[in-house]
């Protein structure tokens, strides 16, 4: 082409010999208006999670409420529990290693699938006092729960926004503690006419199993972190990306942090206390009481789950004095419900006869009433630690790193439930293990003060102004699959 027939094509001369570039249309790429579907919400993520955590831990949870697993043999039921927990600890270490490879869908439905073999196997011991079963159920639990639980936080702790993440955990566990109570109407019912000690009828099993294998399939509908449609409009960051094995190295890494391990002492300590309780719950208490614990316990903690989650997110109080009341009255019922608790034993042990309660037997309330403000305590507490989580540790560029924390969090409480289970799998009596429960209950009071210390300095510098960080850029526009 010419240089004439160039000029002439994109040039105008005026009549004055002037030479003005044409004014050229530049076509902007404008993009449609982002269709909203509710099921890509953060708010159906976390229905989905809960959902899923009712069928698989929270089915399990139901019948743990009643003691040592429903079993009559309470020292087999903690020690099958025990093992479960022990291996929880790797999977967990491993889980971040399953987030980038196979992301937080399959991770959550491969961890969801290991928990219908354990109820099938306290069935099986239940009914023809299989021995085996109930190990191998315990081992393949362990293996695969640990992935559950961590992707569980994970998605919950990283899919939500900033100022709604209470209530998405307020959602999350309060499902998952639903089952406890749906689960133990099941109990209750079908075991209404045992008012004496032992375990649950073999029947009573079947029905949690049914809800285990259902678990996976819920699992599957989660969506995928780039699918999520947050309500401030920015992109799910944070799920652990750099391979298997150097993610589980960057994991076990985090334990260099001091922080990390004063808050591995505070999650420990939430699964810690259920081991007492529900063994104290088993050797003292009828079956139907066993079933009714199953009900009314988790009812409280929801309860105390829907007040704690509005008040996170009261925009009235700040960071630091919500974190600090909110601990400081869980903890505090957790001691107080610990000291009645350990009294009690101490003076149960000293007698000939151990004594059995019923609800119609006198004195039930005065023996009742501590298990239950401790296990709505403990459960309330542990749903509290994903939040203070949130807080302690980096939000910087890397917000994997609270991911590989989580996976940290989660396997030190699997060592020490699995400690605490394997020492009521043993005949130690009730209040010397009660000795131990209030000396850890004790120790955490300074690795709380030491974490909400760094906390309540942390917000008066404005680290938890979110006007002052800009951690994440705006989601570009894009069509949902």
């Amino acid at each position: 082409m010419s240089i004439e027939h160039e000029s002439e094509k994109d040039l105008h001369v005026n009549q004055d010999n002037t030479t003005h570039h044409p004014v050229q249309e530049i076509a902007y790429a404008t993009s449609e208006p982002v269709k909203r579907h509710w099921y890509r919400s953060v708010t159906c993520q976390a229905i989905i999670t809960g959902i899923a955590s009712f069928l698989a831990p929270g089915a399990y949870a139901a019948l743990a409420a009643t003691g040592a697993g429903g079993l009559a043999n309470v020292e087999i039921g903690n020690a099958s529990v025990a093992v479960a927990y022990a291996l929880i600890v790797p999977s967990a270490l491993v889980s971040t290693g399953f987030l980038s490879k196979f992301g937080p869908r399959l991770t959550l439905a491969i961890g969801a699938a290991g928990y219908a073999p354990y109820a099938a196997a306290l069935y099986t011991n239940s009914a023809f006092k299989n021995q085996w079963f109930l190990v191998v159920g315990a081992i393949i639990c362990g293996l695969t729960s640990g992935l559950f639980w961590v992707s569980e936080g994970v998605i919950i702790s990283v899919y939500s926004e900033p100022s709604r993440k209470g209530r998405m955990l307020a959602i999350w566990q309060s499902l998952y503690t639903l089952s406890t109570i749906i689960g133990g109407f099941i109990n209750l019912f079908l075991n209404l006419d045992v008012k004496v000690k032992g375990g649950l009828k073999p029947k009573t099993y079947l029905v949690f199993v049914a809800l285990n294998c259902i678990a996976p399939f819920v699992s599957l509908l989660l969506s995928n972190p780039k699918q999520v449609q947050r309500r401030d409009g920015k992109p799910v960051t944070g799920i652990p990306d750099q391979g298997f094995w150097r993610e589980t190295w960057l994991t076990i890494a985090e334990l260099k942090d001091p922080k990390i391990i004063a808050m591995c002492f505070l999650w420990s300590q939430s699964l810690f206390i259920p081991s007492w309780t529900s063994t104290y719950l088993a050797k003292h208490f009828s079956v139907r009481v066993r079933g009714m614990s199953s009900i009314v316990k988790p009812s409280l903690t929801i309860i105390w789950f829907q007040v704690m989650g509005f008040y996170l997110d009261n925009k009235r109080t700040s960071i630091r004095k919500k974190l600090v009341y909110t601990w400081g009255f869980l903890h505090t019922v957790i001691l107080g419900s610990c000291i009645w608790l350990l009294i009690l034993t101490v003076r149960q042990d000293k007698q000939a006869v151990a004594p059995s309660w019923d609800w119609t037997t006198d004195g039930f309330a005065a023996a009742w009433v501590p298990v239950a403000l401790a296990t709505a305590a403990q459960g309330t507490a542990y749903g509290y630690m994903y939040y203070m989580a949130g807080y302690v540790f980096p939000r910087g560029a890397d917000k994997a790193q609270l991911s590989r924390i989580i996976a940290t969090l989660r396997s030190a409480e699997s060592g020490s439930a699995a400690i605490a289970f394997g020492i009521n799998a043993t005949k130690l009596s009730l209040h010397k293990t009660g000795y131990i429960n209030l000396a850890f209950a004790l120790f955490c009071v300074p690795c709380g003060l030491y974490v909400l210390n760094y906390v309540w300095k942390q917000d008066k510098l404005g680290a938890y102004d979110e006007e002052r960080i800009n951690e994440e850029k705006p989601a570009v526009a894009q069509e949902t699959p």
